[in-house]
């Protein structure tokens, strides 16, 4: 496997760093489709500067280090036991050489928190394709289209992308933030009994996700101390509240 680091981005990298995730982006399209423009967000450009600076201001990025030189960079954004790979690239010029791989392994070593990482790419990028499901681990679990849109997509902007999914076991660290979730949730189930909006929505949403789904699941199984207060895991409990504000 390849030696690399991963060190955090220095604000005076950024503009490079976003104009080498477009270099390693366009390169996959002109692999694919030649030099057209029909898949570019903007001109000559498969992904936007404003796409790749949101992700850096949502979440954390590095730089890809080998052979003491940036080789490329990753975006991710976690939450308690779960993660976001927002942006892995790395420059054509050192392809298959192992180096995006050994950077995929360093995020999971750097987070052994998180039982949960997505990602999603264009489907035309077969490499990218080949890299998650062969090499990662990762399971395409839905292709947003015009006809399937990821329903947390309101900018209109997964159309034609494949979403994978990796899961991990639990881990001493994903079980200290999963009680820290249900911690959270405790104390949201508390207030939204004076029947505030804004945290009856929070509740709505957790009670609906797959977060909720994996904390009750770990709590069946006893991996949530017994002294744990864990109202909001009772399916009646909190079902029955937001239903009596007809939530």
């Amino acid at each position: 496997m390849s030696e690399i680091k991963l060190l955090p981005l220095e604000e005076s990298d950024r503009e490079q760093f976003i104009k080498d995730n477009q270099e390693a982006f366009n390169y996959g399209a002109l692999e694919e489709f030649g030099p057209r423009d029909d898949h570019f967000e903007e001109d000559g450009e498969i992904i936007s500067h404003e796409t790749i600076s949101h992700a850096i201001d949502e979440g954390t990025a590095y730089r890809i280090i080998h052979a003491g030189k940036p080789v490329g960079g990753a975006v991710i954004k976690t939450e308690y036991d779960h993660g976001d790979l927002e942006l892995l690239f790395v420059s054509p010029a050192v392809h298959s050489k192992g180096i995006g791989y050994a950077t995929w392994c360093a995020i999971e070593e750097m987070h052994p928190e998180i039982t949960v990482w997505e990602t999603v790419t264009p489907y035309f990028e077969k490499r990218n394709i080949h890299f998650y499901v062969n090499r990662c681990g990762f399971h395409i679990v839905a292709y947003y289209n015009e006809h399937h849109c990821d329903p947390n997509d309101t900018e209109g902007e997964l159309h034609d992308m494949f979403a994978f999914e990796k899961i991990l076991p639990a881990t001493p660290e994903s079980i200290q933030e999963q009680i820290r979730r249900v911690t959270y949730y405790e104390n949201i189930m508390d207030k939204a009994r004076n029947g505030s909006a804004e945290m009856l929505r929070q509740l709505s949403d957790y009670y609906g996700s797959s977060a909720w789904k994996r904390d009750f699941a770990a709590d069946e199984a006893g991996l949530l101390p017994k002294s744990l207060k864990r109202g909001v895991l009772s399916e009646d409990g909190i079902h029955d509240l937001l239903e009596s504000f007809g939530v």
